[in-house]
């Protein structure tokens, strides 16, 4: 890629091709996708970022999309997944706190407990993408602290936990969780990739040369008498 296409595959979207994407994800298509509303698109991406695994695109767009067969190989077809490539990259400064976060989110959406709902609910669904979750690999306890404002504006919370809260307590709740909303968000992005930084134990290539085994120099000595040789 030359820089100049490098530079237009970062460039955030315009107010128009937001709209035009935003269009397309709401049902103005005709290709058979059912992709996700914008709002949920966007808590979906900042969940893919957060993983504390790389997701390529190639694994997150089909979902995103809601594409059954994948690829769908028409050359129309390139140019969406180029927005949501673009689209995708312009939420990591607002995660890693060099922007501020516009999030989006529609406040008459029908059939949703509270305005967040959607965003959340796009964002608990990467854990069902990544390979492995945070759950995986990092702390179960640490993770569901970290997740816990996000599942609760999700509707995400079991049953039994649910139950545990009166109506008003739970009202009470949706509003402390709509404020640690972003800063819930911002503290798994760095969790996540702290996990994806992480040191990696080295793999040995080549099985370990025993004290008197031959040396490996091809003297014929032992190993020990040779090479290995302690002085």
């Amino acid at each position: 890629m030359n820089a100049k296409a490098q530079d237009t595959a970062s460039r955030p979207l315009t107010g128009q091709e937001l709209d035009r994407l935003e269009l397309f994800l709401e049902g103005e298509n005709s290709w058979g996708w059912e992709p996700m509303p914008l709002d949920m698109l966007q808590g979906f991406l900042c969940g893919v970022a957060s993983a504390p695994e790389a997701i390529a695109p190639e694994a997150w767009l089909p979902w995103a999309l809601g594409i059954e067969t994948w690829p769908d190989a028409r050359p129309e077809a390139a140019e969406w997944y180029e927005l949501l490539k673009r689209y995708y990259l312009q939420q990591i400064p607002a995660l890693e706190g060099r922007e501020d976060a516009a999030l989006v989110l529609y406040d008459e959406s029908p059939g949703i407990s509270n305005r967040f709902e959607h965003w959340c609910v796009g964002y608990l669904d990467c854990l069902d993408l990544a390979a492995e979750s945070l759950f995986d690999l990092g702390d179960p306890e640490e993770v569901e602290e970290l997740l816990f404002p996000i599942e609760v504006l999700g509707d995400a919370l079991e049953a039994k936990d649910r139950a545990k809260f009166s109506e008003s307590e739970w009202q009470a709740l949706l509003a402390d969780c709509s404020e640690d909303l972003w800063p819930a968000v911002l503290d798994t992005y760095r969790y996540g990739n702290a996990l994806r930084n992480r040191p990696t134990t080295m793999k040995r290539e080549a099985p370990k040369t025993g004290r008197n085994d031959p040396c490996p120099c091809g003297s014929g000595k032992k190993y020990k008498n040779c090479c290995g040789k302690v002085h």
